[in-house]
């Protein structure tokens, strides 16, 4: 598929982008707190994608390619909006693009992938339709047929165990934070 959009394959990118658009999404609208606002840096992600396609071919991991270009898009935004809220943030030097700490972020994201799935299945079901699809609880509670207080329990029980899990193997206090706000409630 890689080699594909590289080359300027539409069809192959329009794929892609209907493969990952629910778990970029839901990624933004952890961070921005806002739909409209996730909608629009979801789009901007996939066009640097499209527009950089030429890089493609080289990539090992789609998965942790995209990764690495929303969280450094999303990172990008919420700097804008903290700028716009409290003036003028002081520079610091970009290191998220230290091989390091690249992998570092990588490492922590299977811990997360592997809490989650370390969840009894009704919560894992019910946090990956939240978190990784965007549905909303009522559409997760219509989708599984049960109550919508009962999605919301399995929403708090999740999070309370995925967030002691993350601290218990995230020495790091950034990084868990980092991580911690893929976990907040809407």
């Amino acid at each position: 598929m890689l080699t594909r959009i590289g080359k300027g394959d539409q069809a192959a990118f329009a794929e892609m982008v209907r493969v990952y658009w629910n778990t970029i999404y839901s990624h933004a609208l952890a961070y921005l707190k806002s739909a409209p606002q996730a909608e629009e840096a979801t789009q901007d992600i996939f066009m640097k994608l499209w527009t950089s396609r030429g890089k493609l071919e080289g990539v090992r991991s789609l998965d942790n390619y995209l990764f690495i270009v929303a969280r450094n898009h999303l990172y990008n935004e919420l700097r804008k909006k903290i700028t716009l809220v409290y003036g003028q943030v002081e520079e610091r030097p970009e290191t998220t693009s230290l091989p390091d700490l690249q992998t570092e972020y990588k490492e922590s994201y299977q811990h997360l992938l592997k809490g989650i799935e370390l969840l009894p299945e009704k919560r894992r079901v019910v946090f990956k339709m939240s978190r990784l699809e965007g549905l909303s609880n009522e559409q997760i509670a219509s989708q599984l047929g049960i109550h919508k207080d009962t999605v919301y329990q399995y929403l708090v029980k999740s999070l309370i165990f995925l967030r002691s899990y993350m601290q218990e193997h995230l020495g790091n206090t950034f990084l868990l934070f980092f991580f911690s706000s893929l976990l907040f409630l809407n």
